[in-house]
């Protein structure tokens, strides 16, 4: 279980922590925490004059265990890039400093858009909307120009090149099937066996998030502030952010790509930013690849939850929609297309 304890014992720890970092003994207030995702724990620290957010991954959290290297390497390497994001300030996997693996940030300004609504709620006002739009399509782009070699996240290259990208990106969600899963799912199998096979070439090696959608952004006065939850990131092709934002459970009931974008504006001005052809081929490639990787932290809420590691009714919820998952993913092969 858990190691980070209470907010008192945590704000000790920051405390002790911060003083080393700085030399001197900082002004440390009362923490908050913000109740949201499964995953990392996300805090307001004010810290002096100013407030500053500590992400923990905690041992007992959804996709446990976790690096807080990625995350910092990714915010460090795009300084600059055009991507706004928070700053990344320390670091450290050690849960001996603060009882799990950690990151501190600037904190940003602004409120999340989200892509689930009800069918009651209105839609977003149409100005907004195509403001939000344009922004998101030139982020993501931004984020897919980024010259990453040189940079820190170069450290995660590996072997990666354009004819191995899709390969690995599979490999690596194969292994968490294999840790996550409580019984075999043979449509699983099926789908890595498909997604193996079929392989697409990337048209350039680049950042890719893992998680770009709607709900991931912070805005504020129709203005797209940073990009967060960088937990995913990796080198890979551009067109996996492309499938994984376009997925129809983000449309929030709308024609729109995550409620925002015609698919037509997505693709046509994120091609025209990034400097990347966009092979519709290889986006639905990576639509039912998302869809497989769905299935998997589905099968990851439902260990946790039986693990007794993450007592939320909803985890077992998320269980439920395992076979969901995997039947559209084999749709979405057999039908060789996906509509935007």
């Amino acid at each position: 279980m858990s190691t980070i304890g209470s907010d008192e014992a945590l704000t000790e720890r920051i405390g002790r922590y911060l003083a080393a970092q700085m030399g001197r003994a900082p002004r440390i207030g009362r923490i908050k925490r913000f109740p949201v995702g499964f995953s990392w724990l996300t805090f307001l620290v004010p810290v002096d004059d100013r407030e500053l957010i500590l992400r923990l991954g905690p041992d007992d959290g959804l996709f446990a265990p976790y690096s807080a290297g990625p995350q910092v390497m990714a915010m460090q390497s795009l300084q600059g890039s055009g991507v706004p994001l928070p700053r990344a300030f320390w670091h450290s996997d050690d849960p001996a400093i603060l009882g799990a693996p950690f990151l501190f940030s600037d904190k940003a300004e602004g409120e999340a858009v989200v892509p689930w609504v009800a069918p009651t709620e209105p839609p977003l006002e149409e100005g907004l909307r195509i403001r939000l739009a344009n922004q998101f399509i030139d982020c993501l782009a931004a984020l897919h120009r980024a010259d990453w070699r040189g940079q820190p996240i170069a450290a995660m290259a590996g072997d990666v090149d354009e004819d191995n990208a899709a390969l690995r990106s599979v490999q690596t969600w194969e292994a968490l099937i294999r840790r996550w899963q409580m019984r075999p799912y043979p449509l699983a199998d099926w789908g890595l066996r498909w997604l193996k096979s079929h392989c697409p070439r990337a048209p350039r090696v680049t950042i890719v998030h893992g998680d770009y959608r709607t709900g991931n952004f912070l805005q504020q006065d129709g203005a797209i502030t940073a990009i967060l939850d960088w937990e995913l990131v990796h080198l890979g092709d551009p067109h996996e952010d492309l499938a994984w934002a376009s997925m129809p459970m983000y449309k929030g009931g709308t024609p729109y790509i995550g409620r925002l974008a015609e698919p037509e504006r997505f693709y046509g001005r994120y091609a025209q930013q990034a400097g990347i052809t966009v092979d519709m081929a290889s986006v639905r490639y990576y639509q039912a690849f998302s869809l497989l990787k769905l299935a998997a932290t589905h099968m990851a809420a439902a260990r946790c939850f039986e693990e007794g590691r993450f007592n939320d009714l909803r985890m077992p919820a998320m269980g439920s929609q395992i076979a969901t998952c995997l039947r559209q993913m084999v749709k979405t092969i057999e039908a060789g297309e996906v509509k935007a």
